[in-house]
């Protein structure tokens, strides 16, 4: 087991530094001036001055060198946006509201999910399994961008019964959390009411019926079970992307986490802020899959043994 955790270690060292080596060149082929639209007003001396300042004066290679070895030392450099705070203040400012949102965006996901999963196994190739399949399909269908504005515009502006937007309260969370939930939904209600109808096939289920154990009972006690074992699997992947997949609904409902930050790094060419933030929403996947492989070897000691044991 030492030596299968060791060699998934290795694996993830090796994947986060082809990660930081991309997104430094790609960084390097985005158009527009690091410093914003007021470098054309500048003198080519101040400019001069301010490229020597951030090491844009030398040749590439050194300056990801340099990048490299201060992103071991943790340090993601300054931002040019803000040149007065460094990208690690910045993550560690605005990170909690983007965990809060895939927080609760994953609660609604996982209970919504599962019981449209539920509900449609339990109601198979009835109304009600066609119904919850289709808010599934829909789910997947549509993105987050566009179920965004509209949760917004008519929950929030016609309605009037939530917030459209904001970050100021408990109400204010619900429309962007349910938002950047519906694909989630979709995925756990397939998976769910698949699991589901292949438990209920299962031999001891009708062993079960066959002893004059109610349905609720069968259900709960045997179906719902086992068949939840597969959907958790996957939960620590998915609670990754949830997390780290907030940039497009933290811009409608002007959010103020990281999504939002990683835009208008975007938006401003702000080097140090976009390699930041791309390096650190990559080591939240690759730790949290990291963390999965050993789970994984734990539970199934032939994913460690490997096909040559």
């Amino acid at each position: 087991m030492l030596k299968f955790i060791v060699r998934r270690f290795i694996y993830m060292v090796i994947t986060l530094w082809v990660v930081v080596t991309v997104t430094f060149f790609l960084m390097k082929l985005l158009p527009g001036n690091p410093f914003g639209e007021n470098a054309s007003k500048l003198s080519p001396e101040n400019l001069q001055i301010l490229r020597e300042q951030y090491g844009l004066d030398k040749p590439v290679w050194q300056q990801y060198l340099k990048y490299m070895g201060k992103v071991v030392q943790g340090d993601l450099g300054v931002s040019y946006q803000y040149p007065t705070r460094e990208v690690v203040e910045i993550i560690k400012h605005n990170f909690p509201a983007s965990l809060e949102l895939g927080i609760e965006s994953l609660i609604f996901a996982v209970i919504i999910g599962l019981l449209l999963g539920i509900f449609a196994a339990l109601r198979h190739n009835k109304a009600g399994d066609y119904t919850a399949m289709l808010i599934a399909i829909i789910g997947i269908s549509v993105p987050s961008f566009v179920i965004g504005p509209l949760l917004s515009y008519f929950v929030g502006v016609k309605l009037g019964w939530l917030p459209p937007g904001l970050w100021t309260g408990p109400e204010h969370r619900v429309l962007p959390a349910l938002a950047l939930s519906f694909g989630t939904i979709a995925i756990l209600a397939r998976m769910m009411r698949a699991s589901m109808l292949d438990v209920a096939s299962q031999d001891y289920i009708k062993t079960a019926k066959s002893k004059g154990i109610g349905g609720n009972a069968i259900v709960w006690n045997h179906m719902i079970r086992n068949a939840i074992l597969p959907v958790v699997t996957i939960l620590g992947p998915i609670a990754a992307n949830v997390v780290t997949g907030t940039l497009v609904v933290e811009t409608i409902f002007s959010v103020p986490g990281l999504g939002h930050q990683f835009v208008q790094s975007i938006l401003t060419t702000d080097y140090t802020m976009i390699a930041g933030l791309a390096i650190f929403y990559a080591a939240i996947l690759i730790f949290v899959m990291f963390i999965t492989d050993i789970a994984y070897g734990l539970v199934d000691p032939r994913i460690r043994l490997g096909k040559g044991r």
